[in-house]
């Protein structure tokens, strides 16, 4: 992070965004604020000494920035531990982030783990903006109910048409609750991958070779749909994660 320059920004906001994690806004100024460009993007943050790398969780082109974290680590701990008004350091957005434009009219299906979910928030919500709601898949894995993350947000993107599903792994699904699956992201999208009723995708016109995959979360996760999409046919360049 040494090589990286840092710039001034206020904290502006602080609220829990459920499963544990906290939202901060942040207001970088006007030039540094303009750098995020694509969703996935992530800052250097530096609070009260400690120094750590964050996802942009907010929208691009705004200009205030958006955070998601959870307590641990210390500039987490810094960072939260801050009050309205306080400054703290960031560099300009890093990264490529995720190529919206490349995504643009196909199915896209965006898994995410943990706090990973904050690289999934502004990617979701551009498709919602954009018409692409229904064309757009949303696989949410957290250990259990406990720590499922913004629960307002996700009935919004399903209402919307986002096909949203939130995946258990450690725990069983209650009776009767949609919008669920038991297990990790990736077994439920292995699950789900033989297409209608077992009936293969690509003979319903489908073609599995046009679906997008953005992945943001632990590495296990990572390394598993890029297997999922390669046995699925799903192009090696059809599948992206942030960094």
């Amino acid at each position: 992070m040494s090589s990286l320059a840092l710039h001034e920004a206020t904290l502006r906001g602080k609220e829990e965004a459920g499963g544990g994690l906290v939202r901060l806004t942040l207001e970088p100024g006007e030039r540094v604020a303009a750098s995020y460009v694509r969703p996935g993007q992530y800052i250097a943050l530096r609070a009260a000494g400690k120094d750590a790398y964050f996802v942009l969780a907010g929208d691009v082109g705004e200009p205030s920035w958006e955070l998601v974290l959870r307590p641990g680590g210390d500039a987490a701990l810094a960072a939260l531990g801050t009050s309205h008004g306080a400054r703290v350091e960031v560099s300009e957005a890093q990264g490529a982030g995720f190529p919206m434009e490349e995504a643009k009219g196909r199915p896209l299906t965006v898994a995410v783990t943990g706090s990973g979910i904050a690289a999934g928030r502004p990617v979701v919500r551009a498709r919602v903006r954009a018409g692409e709601a229904s064309a757009t898949e949303l696989l949410v894995g957290v250990r259990t109910l406990a720590e499922v993350p913004l629960e307002r947000e996700l009935g919004e993107w399903s209402r919307a048409g986002v096909a949203v599903t939130v995946c258990l792994s450690r725990e069983a699904v209650p009776e009767g609750r949609a919008g669920f699956a038991s297990g990790y992201v990736q077994d439920v999208a292995r699950a789900r991958a033989g297409g209608f009723g077992g009936v293969p995708q690509r003979s319903r016109g489908i073609s599995r070779a046009r679906r997008m995959i953005f992945a943001a979360g632990v590495k296990d996760m990572l390394v598993a749909i890029r297997v999922l999409a390669a046995d699925l046919g799903v192009a090696e360049s059809d599948v992206r994660t942030n960094y």
